[in-house]
C-alpha cells in the first residue's frame, strides 16, 4: 500500500485553479523531488499536503485514509513540515523550539516523558546539532536555522518529511550542507521525503522520483535517472539546456543554454 497516493486532485484558490488532475502514488522510504518553473504549483501541492488548502475534487490518500478524515495532530503524527527559510526573528532557544515540535505526541497537561527526550536527543544527534541546542534562534544564520527546522522535523517522528525549497536563499555552502543532509537521512536513515525544488541537478541526482508540475499540472513524472534530456528541460522550463558531465563525480548535469 503507498503511503500516500494522490487521485485526480483538483484544487482552486478564490475561483483560481492552481493544480489540477495531479495523480501520485509515493511509497514508504521514497524520496521524491517536485520540480517546474515559479508558478508551477510546487509549494501549494506540498501545503496541500499538510492539510492548508482543502481540495475541490480527488483524493489524497494517508496510508490509505482519506487526509481530511485525520485530525490535525494526528496528521501531524504522519507528516512533518520544514517551511522555506524563516526571515522573521524566533524568540526562542533552540532547545525550546525543538521542544515545540513534540506536540503531536503530547497532551496539554502530560509532562515531559524520557521517549521525548530520546526523540530530541536522536534528532540532534541525525542533525549534528546538539552544540546549537542553547543558542538563540535570532542569532544563527540562514542555514543554521534550517537545520534546526529539520532537527524539528525529525523530532516530530512522522513517517513522511515534506521539505518546501529548503535550500532557497542560502550561500552555496549551506545549499551543498542541507542537499547531502536530506540525501543521508533518506539513504541511511530510511526517512521518507517530498521535496520541492528548482535545483534540477540536485533532484536527478539525489531523489529517486521527480513529479515536474508546470501550470498547476503534471509535465512529466517518473524516476530521477531518466529526468535530464533537453527536449524535457525545454518543454517545462521554456529555456533551451545542454547536458555535461560533472567534472569531479562524473554525473550528468543540466547547464542553462546561453
Amino acid at each position: 500500500m503507498s503511503l500516500i497516493e494522490i487521485q485526480q486532485l483538483h484544487l482552486k484558490i478564490d475561483d483560481n485553479p492552481i493544480l489540477s488532475d495531479i495523480n501520485l502514488s509515493f511509497t514508504k522510504g521514497d524520496y521524491l523531488c517536485l520540480l517546474g518553473p515559479n508558478g508551477a504549483g510546487k509549494s501549494t501541492l506540498i501545503k496541500t499536503l499538510i492539510g492548508l488548502y482543502p481540495i475541490n475534487s480527488g483524493e489524497i490518500l494517508l496510508q490509505g485514509k482519506p487526509l481530511n478524515h485525520y485530525s490535525p495532530k494526528h496528521r501531524a503524527q504522519q507528516i512533518s513540515y520544514v517551511p522555506q527559510v524563516h526571515t522573521h526573528v524566533l524568540q526562542h532557544k533552540v532547545v525550546d523550539f525543538i521542544r515545540m515540535s513534540r506536540y503531536p505526541w503530547r497532551h496539554s497537561l502530560s509532562s515531559w516523558t524520557p521517549a521525548d527526550q530520546q526523540a530530541i536527543d536522536h534528532a540532534f544527534a541525525l542533525t549534528h546539532t546538539a552544540n546549537f541546542a542553547d543558542r538563540p534562534m535570532q542569532e544563527l544564520s540562514g542555514g543554521e536555522t534550517q537545520r534546526i527546522m529539520i532537527t524539528a522535523a525529525l523530532a516530530q517522528q512522522s513517517q513522511v518529511l515534506l521539505l518546501d525549497e529548503p535550500c532557497s536563499f542560502l550561500d552555496p555552502r549551506y545549499q551543498t550542507e542541507i542537499h547531502n543532509l536530506i540525501y543521508q537521512l533518506n539513504q541511511q536513515h530510511g526517512i521518507s521525503i517530498i521535496e520541492a525544488s528548482h535545483d534540477i541537478n540536485h533532484a536527478a541526482v539525489h531523489s529517486q522520483h521527480i513529479l515536474a508540475l508546470k501550470q498547476g499540472q503534471e509535465n512529466w513524472q517518473g524516476k530521477s535517472a531518466h529526468f535530464l534530456t533537453p527536449d524535457r528541460l525545454a518543454n517545462l522550463y521554456d529555456q533551451n539546456f545542454v547536458l555535461s558531465t560533472h567534472p569531479t563525480t562524473g554525473a550528468t548535469i543540466a547547464l542553462t543554454a546561453a
